[in-house]
């Protein structure tokens, strides 16, 4: 911010604090989406402008020609044009590290009066705090990409040692029982033996399973994110006798595939909390929308931890935040020692 204010101490005052706001608003966003409709919605504020468009440049996150608008719906490709090679059109480019990340246009200036040198002025200054904003957007999101790549390499590894450790051994067993009932001595000795591997067989199949719906549910793909709660819940209930009950104020309709996923996935990071943690008898899971928005809540009445002491890797906080930041949602987290956890995870609607 600094470097951008002096060269543009002329100014009038009004109009260098709406830009140092401004520029405080977007390094605000964490999203590149959010950053980018902020920048076209300030730079109509600052000058006045009805309309502004920006358009995103080649090699812009694979994204060249896409639009956003302020006044004007993006769609319209001939209104889109008016303003892109219309006379009497403002813009300025947003330089990503000397290369142009997008163009930023504006156009019909309220009272139809005309852009000036200070509009001019404002909307450099603007493009070159959008530059920063939208660097540090992207910064971000790689850094959080890169942290749920590593969750998602340290699941693969759990589930593999289950696989090698439970199920491998299991089928292992089979197999030398498989030769102990070709050499039994007697017909007895061959039915006691085969009882035995049908358990082991089993309890194998059962592994499976519970590995299958650990790396993908498909009541979740069937039915929705209710169902496949239920289910979690109940399968849980039953392997750890801890009580869990489902509630649910969202109506028949399917909510997008990526929020329902990352709901599933955050309740079931929390119930293996539960069990490795808690020490919790019951656990209740609300699910409800909220004025554009859905909202999981998962209370326990375990034994709690300091929720200002710091991130326990352990409890794989920072993995359910990076999923609900990845949506633009946010995660909340009440607890302290002997009082329970409640775990509040908000995702906008879209």
């Amino acid at each position: 911010m600094e470097r951008v204010i002096p060269d543009f101490e002329h100014l009038s005052q009004d109009r260098l604090r709406a830009l140092v706001a401004t520029g405080i608003a977007l390094n605000s966003e964490l999203s590149l989406e959010r950053v980018l409709e902020r920048v076209v919605e300030s730079a109509a504020a600052l000058t006045g402008a009805r309309q502004a468009l920006l358009e995103l440049a080649a090699g812009a996150g694979g994204e060249s020609g896409r639009l956003v608008g302020f006044g004007i719906d993006p769609s319209s490709r001939e209104a889109a044009d008016e303003i892109l090679h219309g006379p009497g059109t403002l813009s300025e480019p947003i330089l990503i590290r000397g290369k142009p990340f997008a163009h930023l246009y504006l156009a019909a200036k309220r009272n139809d009066q005309f852009f000036t040198a200070e509009d001019e002025e404002l909307l450099r200054a603007l493009t070159t705090q959008a530059a920063v904003a939208i660097e540090m957007s992207e910064r971000v999101a790689r850094d959080a990409l890169r942290r749920v790549v590593a969750a998602q390499e340290l699941e693969r590894r759990r589930l593999s040692r289950e696989l090698h450790d439970e199920t491998a051994q299991t089928l292992t067993s089979v197999l030398l029982g498989l030769q102990s009932i070709v050499e039994a001595a007697d017909a007895e000795r061959a039915v006691a033996e085969a009882e035995r591997l049908r358990e082991l067989v089993t309890q194998a199949l059962q592994d499976v399973r519970r590995l299958a719906v650990e790396l993908r549910p498909k009541a979740l793909d069937d039915f929705g994110l209710l169902p496949a709660l239920k289910r979690l819940a109940t399968g849980f209930s039953e392997q750890t006798g801890i009580r869990v009950e489902v509630e649910s104020f969202l109506d028949d309709k399917r909510l997008p595939s990526e929020i329902e996923t990352a709901l599933y996935r955050i309740v079931q990071e929390s119930l293996t909390n539960v069990v490795k943690h808690a020490r919790a008898s019951s656990v209740s899971v609300l699910v409800t929308r909220k004025s554009g928005s859905v909202i999981a809540v998962i209370e326990d009445d375990g034994r709690g931890f300091d929720a200002g002491a710091g991130r326990d890797e352990g409890l794989g906080l920072m993995g359910m935040e990076e999923r609900v930041a990845l949506l633009d949602g946010r995660l909340q987290i009440e607890s302290s020692e002997g009082a329970g956890t409640t775990i509040v995870a908000e995702v906008p609607l879209r």
